[in-house]
Parts: C-alpha cells; structure tokens; sequence
C-alpha cells in the first residue's frame, strides 16, 4: 500500500475526525462555560441559580404597583390568576384589620399557606421548614392608597419534604431532579451555602455522598456524536485496509480501536460517565462487570453485531486448501470450532434469559402502559444479539463444512449433540440443564435450517426473503423463551402472593397503617405521657389520635388505643383488657408484617387485627408505660376508598391489577372474593394437601389454587392470554428485527459507498415488488396510526366525559344528602360552617357516612376558601397539601358564581379531577363549596387502551405478511411478464435472428409486446445492413491495418536489394559481403512479417478457446522461470501458499501473463535495474494477479488509449498485445487494470474467478 493512496483516504475521510474534534470542542465549551453542570457543584449552582432568579422576580413584582393594586383590589380576570397561579414561587396576599388579624385575600397556590409564624413574624428574607418543605420566606408590608396595610408572603420551594414518600411523593429539590441522594438541606454551616440576593447565607447544603457529575444534556449528545463519529472513521479505515492489505490488517485496524475505546468507557468514563444516565442504572439491570447495566448491555450488543457483520462481509477464505497431517489434527479442529460454536450459543441464551428473567424490564406486550423505553431498549438488544449469533454462527459453519463436507452432515450433528451432553455433563448441578438442554435442540434445528443453501444470508444483503424467514424463526424463538419466562415469572409471583394472602387478607394493609404509626413515635407519646393519667384528657387525646389519623382513606380501620402505666396498669382503657392478654397475642398468635413493630392475629376463620406495641421511655431510658394499638379492617363493597395518593405506586402488583381475581374459601365454603370472576361458592380439595399450589384451567381462565391449611384455600384467578400475548410478543420482535436490518443496511451503505447523489439515489431506487410491498404497508399502517389516534382519542374523551359526568351526578346527590342532614341540626347552617364545636363534630360524621355510602372523598369549604370538614383530612392534617381551596376553583364559584366547576389538579405527581359546587340554603344563598377529589387511577382506560393498541399491533404485523404474499403475487404476474420481453431482449443478436413474442391478451403488456416485435422487426434489417457495413469496413481496416504493418518492413527490404543491385551492376568487389548484409536485412525483416502475421492470427482466435481447469500459481511460477535466468532481471514474487484453480484456456493465460511480463521489462529504461514484483492472493472467490515494473510509467495523456487495439508506445509492435490480453480476460468474466505512477512505475492488475476442489473433481 501505497502513501499515494493513504493520502487519498484520509484527504476523503479526515472531515469525520475533524468534525469529531470540532464536537468535543463545543460539548468542551457548554459543560464548563455554558451551564457549569459538570463540576461536583452542580446542585448548589443550579439551586442558587434558582433561589436568585425567584427572589428577583418577587422584587420586579413588589415594584410593581399596578399589579398589587389589582391584587387587592379583586380587580383580575380568570388570565390574570393562571398567571400568578403558574409562578414558580407562591404568593399570599392578608389585610390587616383593626384589631391585627390577618385576613387572607388572595392567594395562588393550594401547596402550602404560610403559618402563624410567618404571618405574625417579622419582615424580611428567610428560610424555614413547613409541614411539605423547606421554603425561602420573602415577607413584606403594602399600604394601598385607601391606607389599608396588607401583607405580602412570598414563599419560595426548595425542597419538599412531604411525611411518606411515593412515586407521587417525591422529596426531591425543586431546582434541580436527581440530587436528592447527594446533598440535603442543612441549617449547619458546610462548604456548600446558599445566599440571598443580598449575599446573606440562608441555608446550607450537606453531602451526603460523592456526587455524580453530570454533564449538560446538549454536550453529552455532543460527546456521544463525537464518539460515533470516530467509530465510523475506525470502521471506514478498517475497510481501506482490507482492500488494500487484507483482511486481518483491516480487522485488526477495527477490533483494537474498539476494544481500547471500550475499555476507557468501563475505566475512566470517555467519552462521559454513563452513570449519569438511568439507562446505566444496575438496578434496572445487572448481569456482571462487562455487563453492569442495561447501557453496557446495549452498547456491547452494538458492538458485537458491527463487528460479526464486518467479518460476515469481509472474511472470505477458501477453506478447501486447509491441509492436515492426520485426522486427528482434523478432528480436534472440528470438536474446537463445535465447542466454540455452543459456548458461543449459551452465552447468548443466558444472556437473553438473563435479561428476560433478571432484569426489572417489563415485557408485558399485552399491558401496553407497563412497557416503557428499557422495553424498547430491551427489543433493540434481543435483535442485535440474534442477528449477530446468526452471522457468528454461520462464520463457524463454514470450515466445518469443508472439513466435514456435505455428504457427512450427520456427523457434524453428531459431534454438537455429543460435545453438548459432555457440557452438559459438566454443569448438571446447575439450575439450568433444562434451558442448556433446551438450547441443545434449538441449535440442532438451526443447524439443520441453515444446511438449506437457499437460506444461507450475506451480510451485504440484510433486507431480502431470505432474511424475512430468518426474522421468523428466530422472532418466534425468542418469543417461546419470553412467554415461558413471564409465565414461570407471573406464576410465581402469584403463589407468593397467595401466600401472603394465607396469612393477611389485606395486602396493602400493612403499609398503610405504618404512615399512621409513624406518628405513634416514643418522643410524642413520652411528652404526652402524663395525659393518658387524667380520665378527661386520656379519651380525649385517644380519640384526637384515632380522628387525625385513622381517617377518611384510613377510616376502613376500626382502631382503639389501650395505655398502660410502667407497672402494666390499665390507663383508663374502653374495656378491661388486660397488658398480659395483649402481650401474650403479640407473642403467640401474632404473625410478624413487613413493617417493624406490626403484627396480625386471627380473631376468627376469615377476620384478623393488627396489633402494635410502643414501649414509652423518657430521656434518661425509664420506662413511662406502654401503648398498644389495634386495628380491624372493616369490610366495604369497594376498594374506592384505598388511597391512591398514599399507594406503594407499583402498578404492576397483583393486588393493584384488575387482570387478577382473588378468592379465600374457609370450609371449603367461600368466605370473600375481589374483582369480578365467577367463583364457585363451594370447593372440593379432598385432593389437595396442606402448602400445595395446583393450577386450574377453566374456559379462558387459570386458576391458581393454593392449600394454606386444613380448612383454608386461597385461589387467584387469571385470563390464560397465551396466543395474543405470543402473537403480540412476536410482532414487536419482527418489527425489532427489520429496524435492526434497516438501520445497519443504512449505515453499511453510507460508510461504505462514495458519497454522491448518485449512489444515494440508487440505493434507495425499489423494485417493482418492494414497491408494492412498501405501499401497502405505508397504507395499511398510515390508516391504521389515524384509526389508532382517534379512537385512543375518543377513549379519553369519554373516560374523561363519564368521569364527569359521575362527579356530577355524585356530587349532587351528596349536597342534597347533605344539606337535608344539616336542616335537621338544631344550629343555622352558617354557624355550622363557623363551627361551633358540637356541631362540628356531628357535621363531621355527616360528611364521612355520605363519603362512605358513595365510596367517594368529600371536602367542605366556608366561603372564604377555608377547609372546614374532609373526610379525608390525612393529606391536609400532615401538609401534602394546604387548607386553603384551589384558587382557580375558588374563584369560579366565588367570583363568576359558577354553580358547578371541574378541574384538573394535582398533589405531588399525582393528577386528579376535582368537581366542586356551591352549598345553598332554601333561600338559595350560598354558605358553603362542596368538593369532590376524583382520585381514581387510569386502570381501566389504560387496559382499554392496551387491548385497542395491542389489536392494531397485530394486525399491522398481519398486515405486514399478507402484503408480503399480495406484493409476492401481483409483482411475479407483473415481473413474469417482464422476465419474459428481459429474457427475449437479453437473446438479443445482431448475429442472429431474433423471434418475436407471442402475447394474445390486449393489455398494457400487450401493447408493448407490440412494440417490441416491431423493434425485432427493424432490429434485424437493421442488423443485416450494420453486418454487411461492419464486414466492409473491417476488411477495410484490416487491409489498411495489415498494409500498414507490411509497408514498413518492405521498405528497407526494397532499398537493400535496390543497393545490391546497384554494387552487382557497378561490378563492386565487395559484392559478397554486400550481398551477406542484405540477406541479413532480409531475413529479419521477412521475420518481423512473419510477427505480423502471427499477432494478427492470435488476436483473430481469441475466440475459439480450449478450456481446463489448471493451477494458476503454477503457471505464474514457469512464466517468472523464464525471465529469472537474466542477471538483469530481479523478480520478486509473493504467491498465495495453496493452490488457485480456475478454468481458462491455458495457452491463453499464458500468452497474457507473457505478454504483462515483456511489457513490464520493456518498460525500465537502459539505466535502471528492472526490478519485477509479482504477487497472487485470493479476495472474494477470485484471484487477484499483480504485476508492477519500476519503469517511466504511463503518461497521463495515453492512459485511456492503453487497451486500444493498434496504440502502442514503442517504436515498433502492433498495438495488438494489451488489447488481446483485456479480450482473453474479461472473456473469462475477469477484470483487467492497471495503477501508475508517470516516471515511477506501473502495476497491472488481472483479476479471475476461481474454481473450488469439487469443481474440479465434478470436471
């Protein structure tokens, strides 16, 4: 190889570094100048950032006294308070009246409202923790021009901190997400401060670990681009170096580079650190250190099918040259390649299993909503490591087939199922022999489809038919393996679950009755101690802790509250219970929970308590005495009132799916059931033994049936969704595949074609058939996506429709229920809402029997926006969110006096519907707002939506076949008719007669067969005339040729004998030597005749060959023999080392590389030493020949004229030697060419297909 041409590659390929280092220059410049986010201070810039934008903001607007004015004033629009309600911070507006008091009148959030220290504190800039959060406190005093004063609050959010955490409760920071697990806030001096925006420290931030760095999203694209950049000019490279040097100089070039790139990713983070992004999170996924997430995983996939695919399209060795010294050298090659051959397959198995099973990647295709980008991600890696494993293997088959040849093909099926079972032999303890074995016979098959040469697939050649049944197969392999390992999944996830259920019958129980112990803590109960003493205060203080918690969402529990002093004495207890009979419960019967503490007890065959013991000790660890607190779940008709907003979040669950169906039998009798299934009422499991789990098949149903004792069963119904889950699970793999495909056909040919429009404008030109294929699939999928759209569209919408349309009716029904309850209340209504104690409390159980007959939340708000009665009062009671009603609510009902308003609203990340109404007495004046909080999850339009996606998926992928075979037999009806007029035009001859076509149907066929036989028509008198011009004019130049070519030498010839005549006449007496001169002219000029006579007769019969299959390294060999005997020559030779067959006329190949070597000794001038090299080595099923001279080269004006007969740049010869060199050749189906450089050398280049040993011996 040349520096001529690496200069050329890299002048052609350099702009792919340059525009890699131009990309890590910016990324450079954004991550360290632009946005600072890679610095360890990443968190504490961006929230200082945060704090100070808000503070002046909050400053342009206290400038602002239009704007106050207009606050106060009650002077905006609906526009105006979105806009205030859509700030980042929060704003409350009080009067101060006569007497002091803060009166509220205006505020845009329903979060958080200041509290009492706040608005009685005093002005100024500080921070400090509410009941959600920690908050930067801007308060300010207003006098309007009416000489009323008004307080400004300002409360901006730094960080929340609400009492549980959730997937819709997250304590995140508001400024940046994901710091959370770093830093925390502090009010202690650290290194990290946060100031105001006079400079004052606020607040501080602790570390809690090592951060993260994490780089600006636009510079790790950036980086990521840059990194794709440089691997594209690796692999172009790589593929200069192949066809330049060979393959394993090309590969090297590919695999080292690589290798070293990855290896800096896994040490020291370049191109960046991964583990920044969640698709590196080990959580997700994890196999092992070359495998450490889902990412790693990903990329390695990459990898590894880019470089099987090189290899596939580049890796072309004749294996039938490989010779052994025995057999037993053969068979150890055979056993190594079938060992490599099905480690190589179980890696890929367990990989695949690995992430099927292991991995916390839903590949639920029948719950579309459970599916999300490491689903997708998770097809991409499948495809990837499939197509890969099918090219990999293929690779491997190839000597193996040589070695053992076809007609031995049972011994290579033989050989893997021997060398499998000893394998398999040697990890028998291993808990997967059945998927070892498993692999065992899936492989056997592939071996057997793959011995099929009609099936056998180039890299080069991805998109084809072929291609589509390997999608197929392997498409429904991974789908058998997914579906058998989320069944084996679900299954067991099931039995756990009734398990469970054998000892609770109340899964999420546990859970939630923990939020509320969370307030049971020994520092509260120590305080309050010595008011469980006083008979008044102990009921008091017991009924303040059941009514603040065991509430609304946790009024499903029957709770009571038993005190005891440190002697184990009852502290006015409802009943007399005694400390040893609850003690000895927890120690006897109690069955320990999940939560610390918590502990449930049968009471009878289908009920059961929690019980809880907190032993209160003072601050020097004396015991003060002892609460126990119990609990009993009341039996509702539904699950409405669970909280959705205190739910664990995980939505996958058995006990949160409506997919499932749940019954307990006592006595074999059924004692309760949940979700609608058709359970019998009475069982028979005479036999069926204690702990046994056995599954059930009934109509679409599985049953699954577990014994948890004698007399208790528990069964979970589930619909068997075998086929549609398989079919779905099948086309999201089909579709993977042929992305795959498409993608890598792509940027195989953008990385390997020259970039012109030409090119790109052929690769994307379609058959007829694709054509027809692709518009039907655009077609079917374009109306399917629109069909998809609007019914998903009209789902919602009539989700959301009956959603309100509920809400309505519901909370009609509620005001009047409860007003007629009011009416019957001795106090005014207005004085209900101003809540008179008494009253209060029976408004209360008002609220919560309405809340529970309906299943439904009520909150009761006075006129002023306050909350005065909630039947769900834990969200308020513990800061989730404020007392106050939503401002936009409330100013619809108490500004534009609407009689009903909905609203979206949300609690953290969780959106709900919200319906309020106004309250009327009979007189129709308003004295309260009514609001009904519609926290149910999307289950039920999401399974709807699930079941429509996954129908349209199906058929799309139906779709896709049946245009398959359409398009198969519309293009062959069209394409045979084509075939037909292509094959005749292909027959062809001027040299012969031409037949016409024979089509009777009128069509547009049949028009242009028509035309056709008119063409053949005037095709062949045309012809006849071209002949008779053609055989005229070649005798023409022929004897003008052969004129030529004979003149020259009769020239000389006639002087000579012109000059003897003359010294016979003048009696010359040296006529005798005279006489020995010219015989010499003579004969050498009737010798360069009889050279004339011969080149033409050579070139006129290259035509009439002799064809045989022979040795052409042989031949090469003898041809050097013959000019290696002069000194003055220096041939130097490097053969490929086995032989090469290929079938040609002998004496032809012979009379070219002749030819090629004369030329190329002829070339070297007098002054040089001719120095010869000639090389042989075999590319694609071809040979390439070689042969360079260290001559002057070729000027550049006669580069075009080389091959012409009759050119030459000697000063004697015909011109013939070339051009009967290129015939003989390309008669071959060869290719002849040649490189040079003017001054320096010529190499001339032959290329010829090859003939295997089998061919030969088929000959």
């Amino acid at each position: 190889m040349n520096l001529n041409n690496n200069d050329t590659f890299f002048r052609r390929n350099s702009f792919l570094l340059i525009s890699a280092a131009w990309v890590l220059t910016f990324a450079f410049i954004i991550n360290n100048y632009w946005s600072g986010s890679s610095t360890s201070n990443a968190g504490q810039k961006a929230i200082q950032k945060y704090i100070n934008i808000n503070q002046k903001r909050i400053d342009a607007f206290c400038l602002d006294t239009s704007l106050i004015n207009t606050i106060v004033k009650g002077n905006y629009d609906e526009s105006f308070l979105k806009n205030e309600v859509d700030k980042d911070y929060f704003i409350f507006f009080y009067k101060i009246s006569d007497a002091n008091n803060s009166i509220p009148v205006f505020w845009n959030t329903q979060v958080i409202e200041p509290d009492s220290s706040i608005i009685y504190g005093y002005n100024g800039i500080s921070f400090q923790k509410l009941l959600n959060g920690w908050y930067v406190i801007n308060k300010r005093t207003y006098k309007s021009a009416t000489g009323d004063y008004y307080k400004m609050i300002f409360l901006i959010p730094v960080k929340w901190n609400y009492y549980v955490e959730n997937k819709y409760l997250q304590n995140s920071f508001v400024a940046e997400s994901n710091i959370e697990k770093t830093y925390d806030v502090s009010t202690n001096p650290t290194r990290h401060e946060i100031k105001d925006s006079k400079g004052q420290p606020l607040f501080y931030l602790r570390q809690l670990r090592n951060p993260i760095e994490h780089d600006n999203p636009l510079a790790m694209w950036l980086r990521i681009l840059a990194s794709v950049l440089i691997l594209f000019f690796i692999h172009k490279l790589a593929n200069f170096y192949v066809e330049r040097k060979g393959f394993w100089h090309g590969f090297l070039i590919l695999i080292i580079p690589v290798i070293f790139l990855r290896f800096l990713s896994y040490r020291f983070h370049i191109p960046l650190n991964f583990q920044q992004l969640k698709l590196f999170d080990p959580s997700v996924y994890g196999s092992n250190f070359f495998i450490r997430s889902l990412g790693d995983l990903l990329i390695n996939s990459i990898l590894f099918i880019w470089i099987v695919l090189f290899i596939r399209y580049h890796f072309n060795y004749d294996f039938s040259g490989v010779k052994f010294k025995n057999e037993a050298i053969k068979y150890s090659a055979i056993i190594s390649l079938v060992i490599l051959m099905i480690l190589i397959t179980l890696i890929s198995g367990y990989t695949v299993q690995s992430l099927v099973s292991d991995a916390n990647i839903s590949f639920d295709v029948i719950n579309f909503f459970t599916l999300n980008i490491y689903s997708v991600i998770g097809f991409i890696v499948l495809s990837c490591i499939a197509t890969g494993y099918f090219f990999l293997v293929q690779l491997l088959l190839q000597p193996l087939d040589v070695f053992i040849g076809h007609q031995k093909r049972y011994l290579l099926y033989l050989v893997i199922a021997v060398t499998d079972l000893i394998i398999l032999t040697f990890m028998r303890h291993s808990s997967y022999v059945s998927f070892n074995l498993f692999l065992l016979l899936w492989l056997l098959l592939f071996i057997y489809l793959l011995n099929f040469k009609y099936l056998l697939l180039h890299a080069y050649n991805l998109v084809s038919s072929k291609f589509i049944f390997w999608v197929f197969f392997f498409s429904v392999s991974i789908t058998a393996l997914i579906v058998l390992k989320n069944r084996t999944k679900e299954l067991e996830d099931r039995k756990h679950f009734a398990e469970n259920l054998a000892i609770k019958a109340d899964p999420s129980g546990p859970y939630i009755i923990n939020i509320i112990l969370n307030d049971f803590r020994n520092d509260f109960l120590a305080s309050v101690f010595n008011r469980f003493k006083n008979p008044y205060q102990n009921k008091f203080l017991k009924d303040s802790l059941i009514n603040e918690n065991f509430s609304g969402y946790l009024n499903k529990y029957d709770t009571r509250i038993y005190t005891f002093n440190s002697n184990e004495l009852p502290l006015y207890n409802e009943d007399s219970t005694t400390f040893n009979s609850l003690n000895a419960i927890i120690q006897t019967q109690g069955k320990p929970t999940a939560i610390p503490d918590l502990f449930l007890y049968d009471i009878s065959y289908d009920r059961f308590n929690y019980i809880s013991k907190k032993n209160i000790t003072d601050s020097t660890g004396d015991t003060l005495g002892y609460v126990f607190i119990i609990s009993k779940p009341k039996t509702f008709k539904s699950d409405a009132l669970y909280p959705e907003l205190f739910s664990k979040g995980n939505i996958n669950s058995i006990e949160s799916s409506p997919v499932y169906a749940v019954a307990i039998y006592n006595n074999n009798q059924l004692s309760s059931s949940y979700n609608d299934y058709p359970f019998t009422t009475e069982i028979d499991d005479n036999n069926f033994t204690n702990n046994e789990f056995k599954t059930v098949q009934k109509n679409d149903y599985e049953e699954l049936w577990y014994k948890a004792s004698a007399d208790k069963v528990i069964v979970i119904a589930r619909q068997d969704r075998f086929f549609i889950e398989s079919v779905t699970l099948f086309a999201y793999l089909f579709c993977s595949f042929l992305l795959i495909a498409i993608f890598f056909n792509l940027t195989n040919h953008f990385l390997t074609e020259q970039r012109s429009k030409k090119n790109t404008r052929n690769f994307f030109q379609l058959t007829i058939r694709n054509q027809v294929h692709g518009i039907i699939i655009l077609i079917s999928v374009f109306s399917f996506s629109i069909i998809a759209v609007t019914t998903i569209l009209f789902f919602i919408d009539r989700y959301h429709s009956n959603n309100r349309e509920k809400l309505s009716r519901t909370i009609h029904v509620m005001d009047n229920e409860l007003r007629s309850a009011i009416d019957t209340m001795p106090a005014s209504n207005y004085e209900l809402i101003k809540f008179e104690s008494l009253s209060h409390n029976k408004l209360e159980k008002t609220i919560n029997n309405v809340s529970n007959i309906h299943a439904a939340d009520i909150n009761l708000y006075d006129l002023d926006g306050n909350l005065k009665v909630s039947s769900v009062p834990l969200p308020y009671n513990k800061g989730i969110v404020s007392e106050k009603m939503d401002p936009i609510a409330y100013y619809h009902l108490n500004k534009l006096k609407d009689v009903q308003y909905f609203q979206e609203q949300k609690i953290g990340n969780l959106t709900y519907l919200s319906n309020y109404l106004p309250v009327r007495d009979n007189q129709g004046k308003e004295y309260a707002y009514l609001n009904i909080p519609y926290f149910e999850s999307q289950n039920n339009l999401q399974d709807e939506i699930s079941n429509f996606l996954v129908t349209i998926i199906n058929l799309n992928a139906f779709i896709f076949l049946i245009a398959g075979i359409i398009a198969l037999f519309v293009t062959n009806r069209i394409t045979r008719s084509f075939s037909l007029i292509s094959d005749k035009m292909k027959k062809i001859n001027l040299a012969t007669g031409n037949e016409e076509i024979v089509w009777n149907r009128k069509d547009e066929i049949g028009d242009l067969v028509k035309e056709y036989n008119k063409m053949v028509k005037k095709l062949d008198v045309s012809a006849e005339m071209l002949a008779r011009s053609e055989r005229e004019g070649a005798w023409r130049e022929m004897a003008r040729q052969v004129a030529h070519e004979i003149k020259n030498p009769l020239t000389p010839m006639k002087l000579n004998l012109q000059y003897l005549q003359l010294a016979i006449d003048n009696n010359s007496p040296d006529v005798k030597n005279i006489s020995l001169y010219v015989a010499g002219i003579l004969l050498e000029q009737i010798e360069h005749l009889s050279q004339i006579a011969g080149d033409f007769a050579q070139f006129a019969k290259i035509g009439n060959t002799k064809n045989q299959i022979f040795d052409i390294n042989l031949m090469l060999e003898n041809s050097i023999t013959l000019y290696s005997t002069n000194d003055e020559i220096q041939i130097d030779s490097d053969l490929y080392p086995n032989e090469i067959l290929v079938e040609a006329d002998k004496t032809q190949i012979n009379r070219v590389f002749n030819n090629l070597l004369q030329n190329a000794v002829q070339s070297v001038p007098d002054y040089r030493q001719v120095l010869i090299e000639v090389k042989s080595e075999l590319r694609d099923n071809k040979v390439l020949i070689s042969i360079k001279d260290n001559g002057n080269g070729i000027k550049q004006s006669m580069i075009n004229k080389i091959f012409t007969p009759n050119f030459t740049t000697k000063t004697s010869g015909t011109g013939l030697g070339l051009a009967m060199c290129k015939g003989i050749v390309e008669k071959l189906n060869g290719r002849i060419w040649f490189e040079t450089k003017e001054g320096e050398w010529t190499c001339f280049f032959v290329e010829l297909p090859v003939k295997t040993q089998l061919d030969k011996e088929k000959k």
